[in-house]
């Protein structure tokens, strides 16, 4: 028997309309033209599940025979239907009874790489974007760059995938996989070829987007992107509720920790409509600013910037009769889905009329929560910020953007801490345009280490996730 098989995905049905014959799959539905009783039982064999390629081409040349028709022109048929339906088609590589690797197609536009497997003596390496992962008790192969999954039924196929961590020809696999037969092998190395998890190394070795990763990318942010996107669909993707079944939305806005409440005052903002500056002046005249003023920045100041940048303006009920289950917030800054997840941490350096140390920001009761914390934490958080803005000084405040990422992710599927990203750099720009306005030094930081937050604030892991930075401070006096 040939150690490839192939069959159609599970949920894959074929349907006579109206002459035509019509599958039905996950994507949608294929309509695959007039057909003949030995094409349509050869389809129907592959729905019911996984049937060796020569063993299909024979009996559909038997039936064809039966039928009083041509074999070639039925095969040709066949490899046309097939072709059109890539994207539902599954491979498998066998050896006697047993199924080594599984190759899953996983969207619409999933299909086979064009072309024959290399020739045996030519080295194959691993695409750079491959990895390995356990899904439904099973090690499967994934990639950013391909639209397949690899799914490994023998445990012994991993070994082939370590040994093409460097270029290797089929003679040398088969020296270190004694146990499959050439066939077996040479199935394996063609699934991995055509669904485009290994490429030919002289090749690979003069092109950038081979088996080595595309310019200027990572392994990390390549995954992350693709990820974040629709890419591979068999997986929930969007605004499906994926823990509306099991458990509550995290509330709109987070309850204030537990500590001494210092109330703020608010800003009189039908004075500052009349009296800011124009927004265009505002815009153009927006830089980071690192240096700082030799007065600090007094808490009046601190209070109207996080007012004007991040309150809560209206908090409104769950409407699930609008397909809105859960309760939402108005910001001044957009927020996806109007979840408004980021909450502010600050690290108060210097600031007249509070005390150094650490405070959370309640946008709704606009009020600062004094936290428990050593005076190292806020030590750790300055010098982080001095080494991200190239040795410059401290910052009268250090705020932290933090993510409850449950907030999205309790709507969205695949995606929540891509728009947390987005959410992040939304409240970045409103917070520098905000210190312009107000004539105060702000710069955006963009990096960090993510434990130091953590600690600091006493972060839940993984659920309290910080996501940026932003340094504030007065201005230094025009000399």
């Amino acid at each position: 028997m040939s150690p490839l098989l192939l069959s159609l995905h599970p949920g894959t049905t074929l349907q006579d309309e109206q002459g035509l014959l019509t599958a039905h799959h996950r994507w949608g539905r294929t309509t695959l033209g007039p057909h003949t009783p030995p094409l349509a039982e050869a389809l129907h064999t592959l729905a019911a599940g996984p049937t060796a390629v020569d063993d299909l081409t024979e009996r559909l040349r038997a039936t064809a025979r039966r039928a009083g028709l041509p074999p070639e022109p039925q095969l040709a048929r066949l490899h046309g239907c097939l072709e059109r339906l890539a994207h539902s088609v599954r491979r498998h590589a066998t050896t006697g009874s047993r199924r080594l690797v599984t190759a899953e197609p996983l969207a619409p536009e999933a299909a086979p790489r064009p072309g024959p497997a290399p020739a045996p003596d030519t080295p194959l390496t691993l695409d750079r974007a491959a990895h390995l992962r356990p899904v439904d008790d099973r090690l499967v192969l994934e990639s950013p760059r391909s639209r397949f999954r690899l799914r490994l039924e023998d445990p012994g196929t991993a070994t082939l995938l370590a040994l093409l961590a460097r270029p290797a020809s089929r003679a040398e696999l088969a020296g270190r996989c004694g146990d499959l037969t050439e066939d077996a092998l040479a199935a394996v190395v063609s699934l991995l070829y055509s669904t485009g998890f290994a490429h030919p190394a002289e090749a690979a070795a003069h092109t950038a987007d081979e088996a080595g990763l595309p310019p200027g990318w990572t392994f990390h942010e390549l995954l992350a992107y693709d990820g974040s996107r629709a890419g591979p669909r068999d997986r929930p993707y969007g605004p499906v509720f994926p823990l509306r079944a099991t458990e509550p939305p995290a509330p709109p806005v987070a309850p204030p920790p537990a500590g001494r409440v210092i109330p703020l005052s608010r800003p009189d903002l039908d004075r500052l409509s009349r009296e800011d500056r124009p927004f265009t002046d505002v815009l153009e005249s927006r830089t980071s600013r690192r240096a700082y003023g030799e007065y600090p920045l007094t808490v009046e100041q601190l209070a109207e910037f996080l007012y004007r940048a991040a309150r809560v303006r209206t908090l409104l009920g769950a409407r699930p009769e609008d397909d809105r289950p859960y309760a939402i917030t108005s910001r001044p800054y957009p927020s996806a889905g109007s979840a408004y997840e980021l909450e502010l941490y600050a690290a108060v350096h210097r600031c007249h009329g509070l005390a150094r140390g650490l405070y959370h920001y309640d946008p709704l009761g606009h009020a600062l929560t004094a936290l428990p914390g050593a005076p190292e934490a806020v030590d750790r958080l300055l010098r982080e910020a001095a080494a991200a803005t190239g040795g410059a000084p401290p910052p009268d405040v250090h705020l932290t953007l933090v993510s409850r990422v449950k907030r999205l992710s309790w709507k969205y599927a695949a995606h929540a801490y891509a728009l947390t990203l987005k959410n992040t750099g939304v409240l970045l720009q409103t917070l520098c345009l905000v210190a312009t306005a107000m004539g105060l030094s702000g710069c955006p930081v963009g990096g960090g280490d993510s434990e130091t937050p953590v600690r600091a604030f006493d972060l839940a892991p993984h659920t309290e996730i910080p996501v940026g930075a932003f340094l504030l401070g007065s201005v230094p006096t025009p000399r």
